[in-house]
């Protein structure tokens, strides 16, 4: 589960000026602000077809949080709404980013693109996120978010913790599984990952991992998943 000097900024807005005519637009949902900069990935992926993942930052403070409990949770009692288990969702900010296909021709203007929307919505008062890239593929990770003293302090990526499975049989799904219980287990923070899983192969394998990141590890359970 991802730069700042002028010229750069000024290049990436000329790229949209110049090309105007061909420019598009994408929003974030407004009926779900829980994960704007994952909603304008989502439409990268499917307009551009643009291999990149998200990973959420890892909260700590209200003003990032919102308690949607009442709104989720049927017949709750007077005691259930005051004690009872609260249903947390990030709370975002709306955002609306307009690039041309045409700054998208290179890998590196790919990330140059990506990371100008990153800037964007920290410019409006989100948490700030990195994107990098590996191979053909691009990340974007939690940089910076608010502490519970209000301040801006540095994250990292979760999933660059190291982590090791031992060989055994399981399909790519349970092999998926096997990397989050992992990652919970050396960081104490639960994972989930998103719903292509459920469209794995039932193929069962026997392979390991070892001292491998929990990126690099998903990466070769998905890049597997594309073999024929």
């Amino acid at each position: 589960m991802r730069c700042k000097s002028l010229p750069v900024i000024f290049v990436a807005l000329c790229c949209s000026v110049g090309s105007a005519q061909d420019s598009r637009t994408i929003t974030s949902d407004p009926t779900d602000l829980s994960r704007p900069i994952s909603t304008l990935l989502d439409q990268l992926r499917q307009r551009e077809k643009i291999p990149v993942t998200y990973e959420d930052p890892r909260y700590s403070t209200s003003a990032d949080i919102q308690d949607v409990t009442s709104k989720v949770a049927k017949n709750l009692s007077p005691a259930e709404e005051k004690f009872g288990p609260r249903t947390l969702i990030p709370s975002g900010k709306a955002i609306s980013f307009v690039y041309a296909p045409d700054d998208l021709r290179t890998p590196q203007e790919i990330q140059a693109t990506i990371a100008r929307m990153l800037r964007e919505y920290e410019a409006l008062g989100g948490p700030k996120f990195a994107v990098t890239r590996e191979g053909g593929r691009f990340h974007v990770v939690p940089a910076e978010v608010l502490n519970v003293s209000g301040e801006r302090t540095g994250q990292g990526s979760i999933l660059d913790t190291v982590i090791s499975i031992l060989s055994a049989e399981h399909d790519g799904a349970q092999l998926l599984e096997d990397i989050c219980d992992q990652v919970q287990k050396v960081t104490g923070f639960r994972i989930d990952i998103g719903p292509g899983a459920l469209n794995m192969h039932d193929e069962r394998r026997t392979e390991g991992l070892k001292s491998q990141t929990a990126r690099t590890a998903f990466e070769k359970v998905w890049d597997a998943e594309l073999l024929p």
